[in-house]
């Protein structure tokens, strides 16, 4: 999911905010939880992009939910977010908040997609492949699906290494395809 360009300013303002009252861990799990809850609640998605619902009742809502499980800091910037006519961005804020933190903190996130699940031994040989130097940590995504028959696919940011069975397959039939010794009648 791509986050604006307003949502990346407010969310490396609250990061440089959280990073001087020594909180940016905490405010870290506030936005992962806000990510989440308004990724998986379509209701609360539609309410936050609402233009008739009034920004007193979203402050209100906004304190319901998030009120006893997030920090002072969470809770004063989502109502300033909102006092702005903002709350639209929240998603967005949540999700560049995460994304910047895992640069500062150099974590590497890798999504290995996989016929079957993974044993850990295996996941080890596959990020040996990387060659991630020892200051960074490695976050894996893992996802199952049966359709790349055996092999996998490791992404990492935009690069990808496919080691699937169904590529080498799709390979092979190209490469059939392209027979020079078949004569064309």
């Amino acid at each position: 999911m791509r986050e604006s360009l307003a949502g990346n300013r407010y969310a490396k303002s609250l990061i440089t905010l959280s990073i001087e009252k020594n909180e940016l861990d905490v405010i870290y799990q506030d936005m992962i939880l806000i990510s989440e809850t308004i990724e998986n609640s379509k209701d609360l998605s539609v309410l936050l992009n609402s233009p008739v619902v009034k920004t007193d009742k979203k402050q209100e809502i906004l304190k319901t939910i998030f009120g006893e499980n997030t920090t002072e800091l969470t809770k004063q910037f989502l109502l300033l977010i909102s006092s702005r006519n903002r709350e639209a961005l929240i998603g967005d804020i949540a999700n560049a908040f995460v994304r910047q933190y895992k640069v500062i903190k150099q974590i590497i996130v890798t999504e290995i997609t996989s016929a079957v699940k993974l044993d850990a031994a295996q996941k080890k040989k596959i990020l040996q492949l990387l060659n991630t130097d020892e200051t960074s940590s490695v976050e894996v995504i893992e996802k199952i699906n049966p359709e790349i028959i055996g092999g996998f696919i490791v992404r990492v940011d935009d690069k990808q290494i496919d080691a699937s069975i169904s590529r080498k397959l799709d390979n092979l039939k190209q490469d059939f395809s392209k027979n020079q010794y078949i004569a064309d009648f």
